[in-house]
């Protein structure tokens, strides 16, 4: 680390509504100290590497079907050229991605609303379309394993989490009388009455994928809990939460799915310490949560990632 420098890129934005799009600022030069410096008097930013904390286990982004579409109308040179950018090793002048995000369902990047079963009261699933036809004809699943192929090449695995915003209109209470995968019911979206067959959705979305090649690491429970605003959403509170995997998602995935892992709450860091607090203060809900899941929004709050990581930290 002896004199390495720092490449620095700024944006943002001033109160007097100025802004600074993607600016080269003065580099930063790192150098080895003897003993930290007291934070008052030194300026500048200390990384103590004698602490660890937890592993990174990659970047990446999300398979919408807005990102897939857009892929789909490229050359067939310029699309491989998009997956050589973000999948190849940096060496090769790519990102170097490995982290994958697969919507279950329509999602904010989907022209409209789908899903998977949309046959009202099949609670046993039987009308689940296995081959996952949509995904596969927008291009969702032909851009995973594009990537998943050009990863492998570099000896390295796609590793891909599955998230919900919203379950089949079907499935969810009314509001105003009318059921939609765009709007929810408060406090909670889900009606009770189909948790179980909610939480085998999720399981039965894992083995189609992996009947098309392509293996989930984990599932969160729902993306953006907390917010309904015009698209696919689905309301929860963090009690609803912890008795829904207590009850039905965590049993469901621990026999059918074993390994796939179970991420809570999914939304911004103003929260995620209450939600960790509910989650995890069930030991039969507990221990089916591999960890939690945050946005980055809702102020710095760096604190609430601390206390949260403090609470469980063997998550």
């Amino acid at each position: 680390l002896l004199h390495l420098q720092v490449q620095v890129v700024r944006t943002a934005r001033y109160k007097d509504g100025t802004t600074d799009l993607l600016k080269e600022m003065p580099p930063l030069k790192m150098e080895k100290m003897d003993k930290p410096c007291d934070e008052h008097k030194c300026p500048s930013l200390q990384i103590d590497h004698s602490k660890t904390y937890q592993t990174v286990v990659g970047f990446g982004g999300a398979f919408t079907e807005a990102a897939a579409i857009n892929w789909r109308l490229l050359s067939q040179h310029d699309q491989e050229e998009v997956i050589r950018r973000y999948f190849a090793s940096p060496e090769e002048g790519g990102l170097g991605y490995t982290l994958g995000r697969v919507p279950i369902n329509s999602c904010d990047f989907s022209p409209a609303s789908y899903n998977f079963d949309n046959v009202t009261g099949d609670m046993d699933l039987k009308n689940f379309d296995m081959s996952v036809k949509h995904d596969v004809e927008v291009g969702m699943v032909p851009m995973i394993k594009a990537a998943q192929d050009m990863i492998s090449k570099r000896g390295a695995k796609l590793m891909l989490y599955a998230s919900p915003w919203s379950p089949p209109a079907w499935m969810k209470l009314p509001v105003d009388g009318k059921k939609g995968m765009t709007i929810s019911a408060s406090p909670n979206g889900l009606d009770p009455a189909m948790q179980r067959p909610w939480a085998k959705y999720y399981s039965k979305f894992i083995s189609a994928y992996k009947a098309q090649g392509i293996d989930m690491w984990g599932v969160t429970v729902q993306n953006e809990p907390e917010a309904a605003v015009g698209w696919e959403a689905c309301l929860w509170t963090p009690q609803y939460t912890a008795e829904f995997v207590k009850n039905h998602l965590g049993p469901v995935l621990h026999e059918e799915q074993p390994g796939v892992k179970i991420i809570g709450f999914d939304h911004n860091k103003d929260h995620v310490l209450q939600w960790a607090k509910v989650l995890y203060a069930d030991a039969n809900a507990k221990k089916y949560f591999d960890g939690i899941g945050v946005h980055w929004y809702g102020g710095l709050n760096t604190h609430n990632l601390n206390q949260t990581h403090e609470i469980a930290p063997d998550k």
